[in-house]
């Protein structure tokens, strides 16, 4: 990890990434870094949820060691899929006057009422990754209890980093059991299409899961790649142009128009590099971390992901029109003192309070539960982010 001087005044973004077995990419100061810690039976993800455009790298002599790929096990479940047609607008009835146009179809609405973003009261949804304490797939009755537990606690969905661990043979039933939905990702890595980026056969192995096994009635949104190009595992153009072709592939399957297609980045990479992907996302998403801006205290973690949220979607306004969301933030319980950041139970619980109250309609949170599983990270944190206890 690249170390340079810490600033007070600047935001910093640190974000999560999971990596697989493939070459680890050098890992960058201002990202959440997912790391298994040791090689599973299964082969072949990022889990509740914008930091300043400029940001600080924190010096760390930590040494990193690849994850092992994991794949779903075995199962005699089969995911149901629903059928259903694309949501089409009702064409312009024919006129008798010649000089009359036939009207243009009315966008597709992605939440409110009847929609597929769902809240209630001030929740919507929470990260969940089907992993053990050590880093091992959990069983079906594990993850039927963390989904009986969140929908208790009142969220009314989860985000799914990629399809492995059992994705579909225990996480989607049990959501489909307490009436959750699904924010499905399709999670890409570097080498391009030979390798595990845009258009690889790792990528379109996902899309086919979704396309196959994905209830469509609960599906919320899609987000194609976790911070792709802050990873630089692909250009803007290849990300937007994978980001169509899953489009395309699931609108052909069936899928309803409704459901929003895009992909979700730190702030930064929004104003420097996300310009190029506007026309291609139908509502925009980005990640905010305020623990890991100096400056931001617990109690106003929730203004500061506001005002990161807005400072973000102004890139795209057409698409946050439609909607714009925070896809991961939160703050950890434990570990070192970042500034005026400090972690602790009762700061994270003051700080889950003022983000839920400023932009819990609109956000992730991250995450469900801690990972032990994960490397310390910078300040120790990043196994102490689980926040169910402050909810």
């Amino acid at each position: 990890m690249p170390s340079a001087p810490v600033y007070e005044d600047v935001c910093t973004v640190y974000t999560t990434v999971y990596y697989y077995a493939s070459a680890l990419p050098v890992p960058a100061a201002n990202s959440t870094v997912y790391m298994s810690p040791s090689p599973l039976p299964y082969s072949s993800s990022s889990t509740p949820c914008a930091e300043s455009s400029t940001p600080v790298l924190t010096p760390t002599k930590e040494a990193y060691t690849p994850p092992p790929v994991y794949s779903a096990p075995p199962s005699s479940y089969v995911a149901p899929v629903y059928s259903s047609s694309p949501v089409y607008s009702a064409p312009a009835k024919p006129s008798t006057s010649a000089a009359s146009k036939p009207k243009p179809s009315k966008t597709p609405s992605y939440g409110g009422a009847g929609g597929r973003i769902v809240t209630k009261g001030e929740k919507w949804a929470i990260t969940y990754t089907p992993y053990t304490s050590s880093g091992e797939c959990k069983s079906s009755s594990e993850v039927q209890g963390d989904i009986s537990k969140i929908a208790g606690m009142g969220f009314t969905t989860i985000r799914s980093y990629s399809t492995d661990c059992g994705v579909f043979e225990n996480v989607v039933p049990a959501c489909q059991a307490h009436g959750l939905k699904v924010i499905y990702g399709i999670f890409l890595e570097a080498g391009g299409k030979g390798g595990k980026g845009p258009f690889s056969d790792y990528a379109n192995q996902q899309l086919e899961e979704i396309k196959n096994k994905a209830p469509k009635d609960s599906v919320a949104m899609v987000i194609v790649g976790n911070e792709s190009l802050f990873n630089h595992y692909c250009t803007a153009e290849e990300l937007a142009a994978y980001i169509d072709y899953v489009r395309e592939t699931l609108h052909g399957a069936g899928f309803p128009s409704d459901i929003a297609i895009t992909t979700t980045e730190p702030v930064d990479v929004w104003e420097n590099k996300g310009a190029a992907l506007c026309s291609h996302i139908d509502v925009f998403a980005c990640q905010v971390h305020p623990f890991f801006t100096a400056k931001v205290t617990a109690s106003g973690a929730g203004n500061f992901a506001k005002e990161q949220l807005e400072k973000a979607a102004a890139v795209c306004p057409e698409a946050a029109a439609k909607g714009k969301y925070i896809t991961e933030i939160g703050w950890p319980k434990s570990g070192e003192a970042n500034g005026n950041a400090i972690p602790g139970y009762s700061e994270q619980k003051t700080a889950i309070k003022s983000i839920m109250e400023q932009v819990g309609k609109e956000s992730c949170l991250f995450s469900y539960q801690d990972d032990k599983w994960k490397a310390p990270g910078a300040f120790g944190v990043e196994q102490y982010f689980g926040c169910s206890d402050a909810l």
